[in-house]
């Protein structure tokens, strides 16, 4: 039979845990304080009533010993009412000699034994069916001994217990309480440099590799920190490597590419193509195309691995960009008839020039290449609600809005498509906007065609006068 894990509840967090370690020895201290604490006052409030429960009983032995009695004690109704007034609780008491005859007092207080000594003793009984305190001394009048026992109920020791205990949990409770919240925030506050780390962490992309600073954080996680630094070192090298690779590839695929070009000019200037023109125009296409799918999987894959430097974004002149399309695409435009037009508004965005240059010149291609010949392009830039802009929009067919996700997917083509593109301009555009947290907008445009624009986040240097400068060939 297959084995089938048990499901197991998620583990504590740190906080948690940090919480329950110091809550419960806390806990359980003030709970063993607050028992012997109430243990101390209920002993010394206890041996308060004794007390007061001896003084009875040595008011007995003077009348005792004033009477020199023999048989008969003779109490007045004053002293008798002085001994039984104990409101709340009720007093009974007795005198017998050694023979067990009562001498004063109830006769139902009786069957007790004579103690041994003349201190008087304390002990816990039932009297008539309640709880009582019961004291018994032992006096010597004449050479004859004389029992003396005094009940008394225990209302008044069970207030005071009552009234200890009240005041013993209030503020032991208050206390508790005070410790947990004092505890959880004190958890909390030791807990801010893990959350600070953890923001630092979380607000990253997936290829930003920047060292976490050790300073600021405690002793105790500056370890695991340098261990996250060493990987992010070691990530960050593996990450050169792979931009030196494209680089070196992208030098030893473009010279081949190069050399079959110049090839093909010289045989057609040759005429070893002359008895078969529809030959040469394919492979000259066939060409251009792995020419350029080579140019895009490049910039596509630099654009990929650039993430980790956006420390050396630059002010870059939007309107500039522009100025250097025109002359890029101006001879396709008129090949195929296009009103090749431009709107520029000075501008400035925060990047690196030369993905923005090939952002822009993917979409302008685009535009070119699915536009209708004799149709409209217009390329702007501007600022929008204090965010700098790059547009591109067409009179060509648009995009069906249900295909305005999957257009940013690698190689993906929308179905029936024209001409001979890879699909992988808009995801280029998609990757380098991300990579400038910009956004990218596709709508229809006033032409009837699509509109794309990409717009970017406020930055401190939007007013500034930046210097301007034509931006690097990809």
């Amino acid at each position: 039979m297959p084995h089938r894990s048990e499901s197991r509840g998620e583990p504590l967090s740190l906080r948690q845990r940090l919480i329950v370690a110091l809550l419960m020895p806390l806990i359980a201290i003030l709970t063993v304080s607050s028992y012997l604490d109430y243990r101390l006052a209920e002993k010394t409030a206890n041996d308060a009533h004794d007390q007061a429960l001896a003084d009875n009983v040595f008011d007995l032995e003077t009348h005792i010993r004033k009477q020199n009695l023999l048989f008969k004690l003779d109490l007045t109704e004053e002293a008798e009412a002085m001994l039984r007034s104990d409101a709340p609780d009720v007093l009974h008491f007795s005198v017998s000699d050694s023979q067990g005859r009562t001498v004063a007092g109830d006769t139902e207080v009786l069957g007790f034994d004579m103690p041994e000594d003349d201190l008087i003793e304390f002990s816990n009984g039932t009297f008539r069916k309640m709880s009582v305190r019961i004291a018994r001394h032992r006096i010597t009048v004449k050479g004859q001994n004389f029992l003396i026992v005094v009940v008394e109920t225990t209302k008044k020791r069970e207030q005071a217990s009552g009234r200890i205990l009240t005041a013993m949990i209030v503020p032991n409770f208050a206390v508790i309480l005070a410790t947990l919240l004092a505890v959880v925030l004190g958890v909390r506050q030791g807990l801010l440099p893990l959350r600070e780390v953890e923001r630092d962490i979380a607000a990253r992309s997936a290829n930003d590799l920047h060292e976490i600073e050790l300073s600021g954080n405690p002793a105790e996680i500056r370890p695991m920190l340098q261990r996250l630094n060493e990987l992010f070192a070691l990530l960050r090298k593996s990450v050169e490597i792979q931009q030196r690779f494209i680089a070196d590839a992208a030098h030893q695929l473009r010279t081949p590419l190069a050399g079959l070009q110049t090839q093909l000019d010289l045989a057609c200037s040759e005429g070893a193509f002359d008895d078969n023109a529809e030959r040469i125009q394919l492979i000259e296409e066939a060409t251009i195309r792995i020419s350029r799918l080579l140019n895009q999987l490049l910039a596509y894959a630099r654009a990929e691995t650039s993430n980790t430097i956006r420390e050396q974004f630059e002010s870059v002149a939007l309107d500039r960009l522009l100025e250097h399309s025109a002359s890029v695409f101006l001879d396709r435009a008129l090949a195929k008839n296009i009103d090749l037009g431009f709107a520029i508004q000075p501008i400035t965005a925060r990047g690196f020039p030369w993905m923005l240059q090939e952002a822009l010149s993917n979409l302008i291609d685009n535009a070119i290449r699915y536009t209708p010949d004799g149709g409209i392009v217009t390329v702007g830039c501007g600022e929008y609600k204090r965010r700098a802009f790059l547009e591109v929009e067409d009179s060509g067919p648009g995009i069906a809005k249900k295909y305005l996700k999957q257009v940013f997917e690698r190689f993906y083509r929308i179905p029936g498509s024209p001409g001979n593109g890879c699909g992988l301009g808009l995801a280029i555009v998609s990757e380098i906007a991300r990579l400038h947290d910009a956004r990218i907008r596709l709508a229809r445009s006033a032409l009837g065609g699509l509109r794309v624009r990409i717009e970017f986040e406020p930055g401190p240097d939007r007013t500034e006068q930046a210097a301007r400068r034509l931006p690097a060939d990809a």
